[in-house]
């Protein structure tokens, strides 16, 4: 029931989608970002970018739902885009990636989003995926292992045990349901419906990931169990996983506690 309060709360209070023109707005011209769109077979991939061909590409990987303006705020912290090269994009279904239409498959929306990164010229690339961008960003390191050089796994959703069937949504996948729902939720969750059978089929492929990895997950995260910590410690080995346990802290770090996330990447690319 606490975590309904809080999809509700979310129906009410949340504008996931942002124009390109409301983001330069935003921005102010304060950093040099552009927007590109990728078509891949029947899928259009958007994004948003920022950089000048350097060494290091720092890729956000939004949750469920969400849009690539989940980290506008990051385009905006002159040490980042400064120094590294800036993307996120719009998973597909949401933002300007084929709205409304969902790809439950981490491996075809991995697939997708690999695509876009293939434009990117730069030497090495770090995934940063938060709640659901979490599985995807490991789906990416599992599928294409020489393509990514570091992983920073924020409140992520990977271990299937901890997925739990809720009531509700079983009723939003119903055309009655559906009418209620706004486009974004009907979106997510027709992919967290199908997360679980998802995850499972990840469970095999774990070994595969051969690049430092970073969780950043809070105590009192009440949408993802800070369990899934534990299962990325679990599934990987102790030399390619750091466990940052943040005491106190929910489930929106991103917003809440982006140091920790920049911290994160200053650790991984000092090393690389």
């Amino acid at each position: 029931m606490k975590k309904l309060v809080i999809i509700l709360t979310l129906f009410a209070t949340c504008e996931f989608r942002m124009s390109d023109e409301d983001a330069r707005e935003e921005l102010n011209e304060s950093v040099s970002i552009q927007f590109g769109d990728l078509e891949v077979g029947e899928r259009n991939i958007h994004y948003a970018f920022s950089g000048n061909k350097r060494d290091f590409m720092i890729v956000f990987l939004h949750g469920s739902p969400g849009s690539w303006n989940a980290f506008i705020d990051f385009f905006k912290i002159d040490s980042l885009v400064k120094e590294f090269d800036v993307l996120a994009v719009d998973r597909p279904g949401f933002g300007n990636s084929g709205y409304g239409v969902s790809e439950p498959s981490l491996e075809k929306q991995a697939f997708l989003i690999n695509e876009v990164l293939n434009q990117f010229p730069n030497k090495k690339k770090i995934l940063i995926g938060h709640s659901l961008g979490g599985p995807i960003a490991a789906r990416m390191a599992m599928d294409y292992p020489k393509a990514y050089h570091g992983m920073i796994l924020v409140a992520p959703s990977i271990d299937p045990d901890m997925e739990e069937d809720q009531w509700y949504r079983s009723v939003i996948d119903t055309k009655f349901g559906a009418f209620f729902t706004p486009k974004e939720f009907e979106v997510s969750n027709s992919e967290i419906l199908l997360l679980k059978d998802e995850l499972e089929l990840m469970e095999p492929l774990w070994y595969k990931i051969k690049i430092p990895t970073i969780v950043i997950h809070g105590s009192d995260d009440s949408l993802v169990p800070k369990e899934n910590a534990a299962f990325a410690k679990r599934v990987l080995p102790d030399s390619m996983v750091n466990i940052n346990m943040l005491e106190g802290v929910n489930h929106f770090i991103p917003w809440t506690h982006p140091q920790e996330i920049l911290k994160a990447i200053n650790q991984l690319t000092d090393g690389l």
